[in-house]
């Protein structure tokens, strides 16, 4: 992540309250709680679109938080676009260095996650069986 990206971000932050980069081909979304130096961070992580895989869907809980993870990012499904987001609250910081640790970190994540729900996704669509029409 460059300087001016950073610097980008910072001003839509103490603007909007809301800002977002691309990390690693990530496009994180980030949003300023009114609370404490907090920050919501959100990256889609799985596109289902019309059809969401029975074992993608069965790794986000009814409450929609990732079923065996009690802390750190956690998977969030909108069920409006069937899209699966990695979503993390972190404590904010207003330099350089260290945000860019927090961003790395959080797009590293989620690449390891669309790689795990894209695998899942593929082993449903080759166990389904098309029976022929006779």
């Amino acid at each position: 992540m460059l300087y001016d990206t950073f610097l980008a971000v910072m001003n839509q932050l103490a603007g909007q309250r809301k800002a977002r980069c691309v990390v690693q081909g990530s496009v994180i979304f980030i949003e300023s709680k009114p609370v404490g130096k907090q920050w919501s961070l959100a990256t889609c992580v799985f596109d289902g679109g019309e059809y969401l895989p029975r074992s993608v869907k069965e790794c986000v809980s009814s409450a929609g938080v990732l079923r065996w993870q009690e802390r750190g990012a956690n998977l969030r499904l909108d069920p409006a676009s069937n899209s699966i987001y990695l979503v993390q609250e972190i404590q904010s910081s207003s330099k350089y260095v260290p945000f860019r640790y927090l961003m790395s970190d959080f797009a590293e994540v989620a690449n390891e996650w669309r790689d795990i729900l894209d695998d899942f996704a593929a082993r449903d669509h080759s166990s389904i069986m098309i029976t022929p029409k006779e």
